[in-house]
C-alpha cells in the first residue's frame, strides 16, 4: 500500500516551487522563459529612452547614504571628470542605521548602540575608499553625520528640537571627520549644513535623489536638495536607487544589459539614458567592492547597477510649463 504525502508537504511543494519561480522572474535567469522575459523587457524599455548629453562643469552628488553615489552615478561620476569637470560628494547620513549590516560585520544576532555608531564610522570609511575608487579627491568629499532612516522625522517634526536616532541613541552628530561634530540632530541645523556644502561648491549641476525613490531617507533628500538647487538656478537631475519591489531587474551582475526605470515617466518627466564605458564599469566595480559590509548583506542589489548606462529625470527648467502627472503610466 503506498501512503500518501501529508498535504501540508504538498502545499510546502507549491510554496517552493511559486518562490522558485519568483526568483527566476526577478534575476532574470535565462534558462527559463519567465527570465528571457525580464530581459527583453528591461532592453526595450531601455531602448526607447533618449540619450542625454554629457554633463560637464563642476557636479555636486547629494547621496543619502554611503553607496548611493556608486550605484547611481558611478560611472556618470567618471565621465564628469574625464571632460574636465569637477565632482563633489556630500553624503547625508552615515548609514548607521542598517541592523543587518551590523549583525553581518560584528556576526551577532544582538546588537546594540555602540555597534551601530561603528558601523556608521566604517560606512564612512568606506564611502572614501569608493569614491577614491571613482577617482574623486578626497577634498571634494563631504559628510554631515545625519542619522540613517532619521530625515524624515528631523525635517517633519524635529526642525527645531533635536531628534535621537533609535538605532545610534545620539542626538547630535558623533562622528570625526563630518562636517560639524556635535552639532544637534535638527531639520534647521540639517538645512544649514547642507546649504553650507551648496555655498562651498558652487554648483553647475545638482544630481539630488528623486521624489519616487521608496526610501524615506531619499524622498526627504529630495526635498532638500531640490529646493537649494532651485533657489540658487543651478540645474537639477535626479537619480533612483529604491525603485520599487525587486527593482532593478534583473538582480546580479549584467553588465552586457542596460538599465531601465520601473517607469518611463516620472510626475510627466522622462528619464533618460547616460552611456557608460567598459572602462567605468569596472571602476564603479572596484568602487562598489569597497562596500564590503553592503556586499555581506545585499551583494545582488548593489552588482545589479553595474549597466551599460546609467539613469537621469531632468528636472523642470524654471519657466517652463510643468508636464501633466503621468498618472501611474
Amino acid at each position: 500500500m503506498r501512503l500518501k504525502p501529508p498535504r501540508k508537504w504538498k502545499r510546502l511543494t507549491a510554496v517552493l516551487v511559486i518562490v522558485a519561480l519568483l526568483a527566476a522572474f526577478v534575476n532574470g535567469w535565462y534558462w527559463l522563459p519567465t527570465g528571457s522575459l525580464t530581459l527583453q523587457r528591461v532592453r526595450a524599455a531601455a531602448a526607447a529612452l533618449p540619450e542625454m548629453k554629457p554633463l560637464s562643469g563642476r557636479v555636486l552628488f547629494v547621496s543619502p547614504h554611503p553607496d548611493d553615489e556608486t550605484l547611481a552615478a558611478g560611472g556618470l561620476l567618471q565621465d564628469v571628470m574625464e571632460r574636465g569637470g569637477q565632482v563633489y560628494v556630500v553624503f547625508l547620513t552615515s548609514g548607521d542605521g542598517f541592523e543587518w549590516d551590523a549583525r553581518a560585520t560584528t556576526r551577532e544576532l544582538r546588537i546594540n548602540h555602540a555597534d551601530m555608531l561603528r558601523l556608521g564610522l566604517r560606512r564612512m570609511n568606506e564611502a572614501r575608499a569608493a569614491t577614491k575608487a571613482l577617482g574623486i579627491p578626497a577634498d571634494h568629499v563631504s559628510f554631515l553625520g545625519f542619522p540613517d532612516q532619521g530625515l524624515t522625522p528631523i525635517y517633519l517634526q524635529n526642525y527645531l528640537v533635536p531628534y535621537t536616532s533609535v538605532h545610534t541613541g545620539v542626538n547630535r552628530v558623533p562622528y570625526a571627520g563630518t562636517l560639524a561634530p556635535g552639532k544637534p540632530y535638527t531639520g534647521q541645523e540639517l538645512d544649514r549644513q547642507l546649504a553650507a556644502v551648496y555655498d562651498q561648491v558652487r554648483p553647475d549641476i545638482v544630481l539630488a535623489p528623486s521624489a519616487q525613490d521608496g526610501h524615506p531617507d531619499h524622498r526627504t533628500a529630495a526635498y532638500l536638495a531640490s529646493r537649494l538647487a532651485s533657489q540658487r538656478g543651478e540645474t537639477l537631475y535626479y537619480y533612483l536607487v529604491h525603485g520599487g519591489l525587486e527593482w532593478p531587474l534583473p538582480k546580479g551582475l549584467h553588465g552586457e544589459l542596460p538599465l531601465a526605470p520601473p517607469r518611463p515617466t516620472s510626475q510627466g518627466l522622462q528619464w533618460q539614458r547616460y552611456p557608460v564605458t567598459a572602462a567605468q564599469r569596472a571602476r564603479q566595480m572596484d568602487a562598489i567592492r569597497a562596500y564590503k559590509s553592503q556586499l555581506m548583506v545585499i551583494p545582488r542589489f548593489m552588482w545589479a547597477f553595474v549597466r551599460q548606462n546609467e539613469l537621469l529625470l531632468p528636472a523642470p527648467v524654471k519657466g517652463s510649463p510643468i508636464p501633466p502627472a503621468d498618472l501611474g503610466k
